[in-house]
């Protein structure tokens, strides 16, 4: 069984290019894939990946840079 690896909002600005505000907007519209743990959001590094992978832009024509796993 894969461990999942979850990043709190901090570190998903590290790993991709985007500002916590522009996170909180995403999640708000639901346009980038989130978790919560109570009342705290998680981001799976697995399904941040695949979202990257996948092309995904948001109406906000963010385009994100490729990331080599």
């Amino acid at each position: 069984m894969k461990i999942k690896e979850y990043m709190d909002i901090k570190s998903l600005v590290e790993y991709i290019p985007l500002t916590i505000s522009t996170v909180y907007t995403m999640v708000h519209k639901q346009k980038i894939p989130f978790n919560k743990i109570g009342k705290k959001l998680v981001f799976n590094r697995e399904e941040i990946d695949d979202w990257i992978k996948n092309g995904q832009q948001t109406k906000m024509n963010i385009k994100l840079p490729q990331i080599k796993i």
